[in-house]
């Protein structure tokens, strides 16, 4: 796509914001680079951390943004925002944005995938405003094979997953998630492959769409973060994809799903043990969704311009 005049739409990019401004001026600025390299004249949208908008450095509001565009690609990350409601008043979509519609913590998920007879972790939920006995953590101890994981039950950007190989360590870990009111759960951590991969809806003619998967290598005692190194799994074999494609589209059909989401798996028995479902992906560039979409020879830029016109 080289012409602007093959383009019937306007498609505004909002970035900034009040919540991880920064990350979201970044993501912004690949969409809005991407979505040009394509043919389009996006409109960059600026939300300054007092939640002043801006447009070519000229001041402008959410009612006008969403009277001009025909799409917005909305990067902010604060689900309360006042424009997202008013989106919604004016049945202009989202993009991409972080969906707020998804309620499920990560043990909801769980217990769905057990209901479709899916594998999982067995876990201990850990409430912050319910005092667990000391006694249940040492049964834990006792059963569970360490290190364990301690995790947030819903994502949290400040609160990340920890590894835990000492008892002290684990009482002073959950003060910790208690002290700040977040929930979590307990499981046994193995140090196996991590696989990562997208699932595009309605994407080159199919219900559901996998490109091919990521691996992320980190070093054998940590958990795989998003600055660890990762490649993309181009010389699994048929049966292999196979197995990767069917754990995706299992845990995504349970969810009962219909945007887009990135799918954390390890290897289990003869097949895949799916361990976290993102629904609310990161946008970077570097991230492991987009090092997923980028195996289908798209940018994100053509995958919007691909989304808008299957829906």
């Amino acid at each position: 796509m080289n012409s602007t005049a093959a383009i019937p739409y306007i498609i505004a990019v909002i970035r900034g914001g009040t919540i991880n401004s920064n990350q979201s001026l970044l993501d912004g600025q690949d969409i809005l680079r991407s979505l040009t390299g394509i043919g389009y004249e996006p409109l960059d949208i600026l939300i300054d951390v007092d939640g002043n908008w801006t447009m070519k450095g000229r001041p402008t509001d959410a009612h006008y943004v969403f009277t001009i565009a025909d799409y917005v690609v909305d990067t902010t990350q604060d689900i309360e925002a006042p424009h997202r409601e008013l989106a919604k008043k004016m049945w202009i979509p989202l993009l991409l944005s972080h969906d707020d519609s998804i309620t499920l913590d990560r043990e909801d998920m769980y217990r769905l995938f057990r209901q479709h007879g899916l594998p999982t972790p067995k876990t201990l939920v850990v409430r912050a405003n319910t005092e667990t006995p000391k006694e249940t953590f040492r049964t834990v101890w006792n059963t569970f094979h360490t290190p364990l994981m301690v995790r947030p039950l819903k994502k949290d950007r400040e609160h990340e997953s920890v590894l835990v190989r000492q008892y002290t360590d684990l009482e002073k870990v959950l003060a910790d998630y208690h002290n700040d009111n977040i929930d979590v759960h307990i499981f046994t951590y193995k140090p196996t492959r991590t696989l990562s991969i997208a699932v595009l809806p309605k994407f080159r003619g199919n219900k559901l769409y996998t490109p091919l998967a990521v691996e992320t290598f980190a070093p054998l005692k940590s958990i795989p973060r998003k600055d660890h190194p990762m490649r993309a799994v181009f010389k699994a074999g048929e049966e292999e994809n196979e197995a990767i494609r069917k754990a995706a589209e299992s845990a995504y059909e349970a969810l009962a799903l219909s945007g887009h989401a990135l799918i954390d798996m390890i290897p289990y028995k003869d097949g895949y043990m799916v361990i976290n479902v993102d629904v609310k992906p990161s946008l970077s560039k570097d991230g492991r969704f987009l090092q997923s979409l980028a195996t289908t020879g798209v940018n994100l830029g053509q995958y919007v311009h691909s989304f808008i016109n299957n829906h």
